[in-house]
């Protein structure tokens, strides 16, 4: 059988500790010499480049800030420069979302007709943008209500015919 303990050098004579081996000295690395191509060594600058840090020939260093100047504050916002549109009219977004979503659930399209009369009367007064988005929501919103009334009365035909048909069939006499 093998014993899995790994082997334990043997201890001097005296009792002591023996000192590990020394570490041999690593090699020397070579100082840099110039590259192919005439690049720079890393680290140092291209000829006429000044160093990290200082100014180049003839030009004046950075000025400092000197302790509690003030720094130039930032401009606040809607500073001239940022050329705005007009807005688009709120009512005639929400026209339009009406009349979209009365294809689903139906009763919204007439808030999307009221709400596109709304905004179209007031692109007008005010200049805002969104007539187009106010004449959809009407048009989609009169249309929606269209086909719900369509299909209102031709169910209510369907009905009668079907509840005639049946009441026809009960009273038929046998001869």
């Amino acid at each position: 059988m093998s014993d899995s303990t790994p082997p334990v050098p043997p201890v001097p004579p005296d009792g002591a500790q023996a000192a590990p081996p020394p570490i041999p000295p690593a090699a020397p690395v070579p100082p840099p010499g110039p590259q192919p191509y005439g690049q720079p060594v890393y680290g140092q600058p291209a000829y006429g480049q000044p160093a990290y840090g200082q100014p180049a020939y003839g030009q004046q260093p950075a000025a400092q800030p000197v302790y509690g100047q003030q720094y130039a504050q930032p401009m606040p916002y809607g500073q001239p420069g940022y050329a705005y549109g007009p807005r688009t009219n709120t009512l005639a977004i929400v026209a339009l979302i009406l009349g979209i979503s009365g294809f689903v659930f139906g009763i919204t399209a007439i808030g999307g007709i009221i709400c596109g009369h709304i905004a179209l009367a007031q692109v007008k007064r005010t200049g805002e943008n969104g007539r187009g988005m106010a004449l959809a929501g009407l048009i989609v919103g009169y249309v929606a209500v269209a086909l719900g009334l369509i299909f209102i009365v031709v169910y209510v035909i369907f009905l009668i015919v079907v509840l005639g048909a049946a009441g026809a069939a009960s009273y038929s006499s046998s001869y």
